[in-house]
């Protein structure tokens, strides 16, 4: 009986060691297909809410000839009211074409109150030749702040 006990928890043992083992390779791989821009952009203010351009980067789309890229975007509510901003009002124009969030990727939006800071990332497909752009605020027809970004190509 001790022997089947013993055996059993080298078995148990071998199994848990094994299985946490093989996330190191799957950390690689990923890491191997992401390009990162940090170029530090400048805080604008739209309608008392201060807004920042974070961390660009770029992974490789399993469609042909296209990107994944997300944007990490900080918000600040001045205002003294609870506002609502989402990842839908940012678009990206490049080469006289407008590019909006993609709609599967896990976009950042919420109604936030005064002084409170929302933080999110904004997904977008984009071709692969699309190397920089314009990011632009737009939450109804006119365009309320842009940045030029970068865009890393994917590795």
């Amino acid at each position: 009986m001790k022997k089947w006990l013993i055996a059993t928890t080298v078995i148990a043992t071998l199994l848990v060691a094994g299985a946490c083992g093989n996330a190191k390779d799957n950390e690689t791989t990923e890491s191997k297909q992401t390009a990162t821009n940090t170029t530090d952009h400048i805080t604008k203010t739209v309608n008392n809410i201060d807004m920042k351009i974070g961390t660009i980067k770029t992974t490789e789309s399993p469609k042909k000839d296209t990107n994944m890229v997300s944007i990490d975007i900080s918000l600040l509510n001045n205002d003294n009211a609870p506002v609502g901003v989402g990842a839908i009002d940012f678009k990206i124009k490049s080469g006289g074409k407008t590019y909006t969030v993609y709609p599967q990727g896990n976009n950042f939006g919420d109604e936030f109150k005064p002084n409170e800071t929302l933080k999110g990332k904004a997904y977008y497909e984009l071709p692969n030749t699309i190397k920089e752009g314009t990011l632009v605020y737009q939450p109804q027809t006119k365009e309320e702040a842009s940045w030029q970004i970068q865009i890393p190509a994917a590795k």
